[in-house]
């Protein structure tokens, strides 16, 4: 390969890298207000730009040029792992009045107040403590008289989460599948653990990386391959914290191996509507289910009153949420 052509490989290869680089760093600069991800974006947008326009006039000799391909691809790899962690840990929704909420039915006039400061815990409960997704159902008198469900079942997509979305109960399993069969109740049951984690993550079926990133940017966009996402049967995606214990700091999809925690290796789920009729019937007054080591549903019984409260990511403040509502309607 003669001179020329050489040098025309390096200066496009450089351009791309250069491109690639300030389009990273202007992703990280807009991601977040997290200290340091503005300074950043500054950085790799300036290190691009310089980058494609000495390449553009090929005045990098070849020893630079090979030191800022190294330095570009090792920028670039810490540049998209620092764009990752600013995204998933920054707020999903700015204020409480931005949580979209999906109702069946507008509740009775007898309930109107008590729903209006029960929303307006559920709101506050997930902007406090970055929740995806939020749903609530409360029996009084011995039926369901308010259900409704609060931001996104799927984060990627925006999918609401709706009072029929299902959600992982995780170990509260055990205490609900004999009196869901005999109610006949059919949005509680177990799945395969595929159906909540169809990319098999965590698993040995799970595609090398390069290969699912290829499936993300290319063949669905393309129409190529159908989307994982939202999951089939309005189910919830869902999540564990990307770090310790708080949804504050972030969080990840949830492994195959954690969904299938209980009910014989199967996923079992419920909504918040089922979860009351069961109470009603057959009386778990107080129950918290645990997924990956978190709660993610709780369900209380207080004068009368029974509160279900599920969430997508582990380690929700549920049970807190749930006495909170249960005092709502409790004080009509």
């Amino acid at each position: 390969m003669n001179t020329t052509v050489l040098n025309a490989v390096r200066a496009f290869t450089l351009v791309a890298l250069g491109l690639a680089i300030a389009a990273m760093g202007v992703y990280v600069a807009d991601a977040d207000d997290a200290p340091g991800a503005a300074a950043m974006g500054l950085v790799l947008l300036v290190a691009g730009v310089v980058l494609g326009v000495q390449a553009l006039r090929n005045r990098l000799p070849t020893w630079a040029a090979r030191t800022a391909v190294a330095i570009g691809v090792v920028t670039a790899l810490f540049a998209a792992t620092l764009t990752h962690a600013v995204g998933v840990a920054a707020p999903l929704f700015p204020g409480a009045s931005d949580v979209p909420s999906v109702v069946n039915a507008a509740p009775s006039p007898e309930h109107a107040a008590a729903v209006a400061r029960a929303r307006e815990l559920a709101r506050a409960a997930i902007v406090e403590q970055n929740l995806p997704g939020v749903s609530v159902a409360v029996g009084v008198g011995g039926v369901v008289v308010w259900a409704e469900g609060f931001g996104w079942r799927d984060v990627s997509t925006s999918a609401p989460v709706t009072p029929a979305t299902r959600f992982n109960i995780g170990t509260a399993a055990s205490a609900v599948a004999a009196p869901a069969a005999a109610l006949g109740l059919t949005d509680t049951g177990a799945d395969a653990p595929a159906a909540w984690s169809p990319e098999a993550i965590g698993e040995e079926g799970e595609d090398f990386p390069p290969l699912a990133l290829l499936r993300h940017l290319v063949w669905q966009p393309l129409g190529l391959m159908p989307a994982e996402y939202p999951l089939a049967g309005d189910r919830a995606t869902f999540h564990v914290p990307r770090s310790g214990t708080d949804p504050r700091q972030g969080r990840r999809l949830m492994a195959m191996r954690d969904l299938a925690c209980c009910a014989d290796g199967q996923a079992f789920a419920s909504t918040p509507s089922d979860l009351v009729r069961i109470a009603l019937a057959a009386g778990p007054g107080t129950l918290d289910g645990q997924l990956a080591g978190g709660t993610v549903m709780s369900l209380v019984t207080d004068r009368g009153t029974v509160v279900a409260v599920t969430s997508n990511i582990a380690h929700a403040g549920t049970s807190t949420l749930a006495r909170g509502i249960a005092e709502a309607f409790a004080g009509l």
